[in-house]
């Protein structure tokens, strides 16, 4: 018998040395019981040597009854869990991780929360033909001001464009919550989002607070994932982009049907996150769905739309200053009026404390109104690396009164339901063979997911390594209409092509050239603009 031998049958005497005892004293019959694994072991010591084949038979027995014994206690502290059902809150030790930002989480997910921002820079050049330039527009910005008028200087220049940080989460599973503080006007400080709201799958959403208005694919779109640098001019004209109210969403047919409501003020800054004058309401409403979702999202065709009424903005809420007229400042009143789609300056605020301009391109000035009703159309459909995106809105402005006159109207002139109108397409290619991204619980587009980070590194072999990230390439024409009814706002016609690099999912830079066409009756001064800008961002 060799050494290892000996070492286990000296373990295996141990084992049964309570048995090899003295004889002990007879007991009445019992039931004989199942043997275990020590019996077994004695079974096997008592008629002769040990072999290692056998003890390790014997340790492997023993082994699984001591395993077997751990699963049914296992088992039953499930049953027991599954009974008493899931405790929300019973476990709070966060956990922090990175998912484009940073994350903190229970274990079962019933908190979460995220921290973040964004920075976006930006620089533009203009060519501006010199009639264009002219006075910049006075009286409320209605473009017509008599011969030579124009839209004021286009200023190349650099400046933020967005400076924000945000948080937002979920508390006990059903609560969400967004904030975001926004610090790019250098003249005071607003927010976007800001509310609280509860979600249940069967239920829907149901939030109150500042909240993005369900109106349009680009305004519930993120600016994190525009194709172009700005949003087209049916958006900046037409439509609201945020607003104070209460707001309920749900989905349906397995999140291939997303239904939105809100019910909200009107806010002519729609930063400020207040509003006040009276019957200054609005309901706004919006329906999409997937027919086709493929791939994760790499096959998609997304068709929907919206409709708001709105009682008009009153005068005394609009920013800065109000409608500079007194009876104005107590009525409903209403205004359309659009920027190109390169600025020189956020746009909000008194041009003075921005340094930029602020002016827009196309203006009907104010208009009394009853109320405003407004349809919107939206498209989009992604196949693989190549997508293709559109949408119009036609504002039905009721009951209409020229406020100052101008664009060929006296003052208080009633010109009936004037309907303005714009919209735009826009196609893109990704080069580098990803595909947007879409978000089907909202209805919108999301981010392009990187396959391969941008980086330039020297590697230990001496040679240099580089990854592309992706790159995407794009077009877009956007045309809005702002003469009706004898009301001669303007029009304005414009072509953008977009190159885009997406060094990573955070963080991306954008190449655009702008050709802008104001196209407005005499005695005012129309002409094309021809813009470029460099945008760089990171979000997180």
């Amino acid at each position: 018998m060799n050494r290892f031998s000996l070492t286990l049958a000296g373990a295996a005497l141990l084992l049964v040395a309570p048995r090899l005892t003295a004889k002990q004293p007879s007991l009445p019959d019992l039931p004989v019981p199942a043997p275990t694994a020590v019996d077994r072991l004695n079974d096997v010591v008592n008629p002769g040597p040990l072999d290692e084949k056998a003890v390790r038979g014997i340790v492997d027995a023993a082994l699984k009854e001591r395993d077997a014994k751990q699963k049914q206690a296992d088992d039953a502290k499930k049953r027991a869990a599954a009974e008493k059902g899931h405790e929300v809150g019973s476990e709070l030790n966060l956990r922090a991780y990175w998912d484009n930002g940073l994350w903190f989480a229970t274990p079962d997910n019933d908190w979460k929360f995220h921290f973040g921002g964004r920075f976006q820079f930006q620089s533009v050049f203009f060519a501006q033909p010199f009639g264009l330039r002219g006075p910049p527009p006075g009286n409320g910005g209605v473009p017509q001001q008599g011969a030579g008028g124009g839209v004021g200087p286009l200023d190349d220049g650099m400046f933020f464009r967005r400076v924000r940080l945000r948080s937002d989460g979920v508390a006990y599973e059903t609560f969400e919550y967004v904030l975001e503080v926004n610090f790019e006007q250098l003249n005071f400080v607003v927010f976007d989002h800001m509310w609280v709201g509860s979600r249940d799958d069967y239920w829907g959403a149901l939030r109150v607070g500042q909240h993005k208005i369900p109106q349009g694919l680009e305004m519930m779109g993120s600016d994190y994932h525009l194709t172009f640098i700005e949003r087209s001019p049916l958006s900046d004209s037409l439509y609201n982009l945020f607003g104070p109210g209460v707001f309920y969403m749900n989905n349906f047919q397995e999140q291939n049907v997303a239904f939105q409501a809100m019910f909200h003020r009107v806010q002519p800054v729609q930063f400020g996150t207040d509003d006040f004058g009276n019957g200054n309401y609005a309901g706004t409403f919006r329906l999409t769905g997937t027919p086709i979702y493929e791939g994760d999202g790499a096959g998609v065709l997304h068709l929907g739309g919206s409709y708001q009424y709105r009682s008009g903005d009153l005068g005394r809420s609009i920013l800065p200053g109000g409608t500079g007229s007194t009876f104005g400042d107590t009525q409903n009143v209403t205004r359309f009026r659009a920027r190109p789609n390169l600025r020189d300056g956020t746009g909000i605020g008194a041009t003075n404390f921005l340094g930029s301009n602020t002016n827009r391109f196309v203006d009907t000035g104010f208009l009394l109104t009853d109320g405003v009703s407004t349809l919107g159309p939206e498209f989009l459909a992604i196949a693989g690396p190549f997508s293709v995106q559109a949408e119009a809105g036609f504002s039905y402005v009721s009951n209409a009164r020229s406020l100052y006159g101008g664009n060929g109207l006296a003052p208080g002139q009633n010109v009936g339901t004037p309907m303005f109108w714009g919209g735009y397409v826009e196609a893109s290619y990704i080069l580098t063979g990803e595909h947007r991204g879409y978000d089907r619980r909202n209805g919108m587009y999301d981010r392009i997911k990187v396959r391969e980070n941008a980086f330039l590194v020297k590697g230990e072999d001496g040679r240099h390594h580089w990854g592309t990230g992706a790159w995407q390439v794009g077009y877009r024409y956007s045309y809005l209409d702002l003469n009706a009814n004898g009301i001669t706002g303007g029009e304005l016609a414009q072509h953008e092509a977009a190159v885009n690099w997406y060094l990573n999912d955070n963080t991306k830079m954008q190449f655009v050239y702008l050709n802008a066409d104001r196209i407005v009756p005499a005695p005012n001064n129309g002409g094309r603009v021809h813009g470029f800008s460099m945008f760089a961002q990171y979000y997180f």
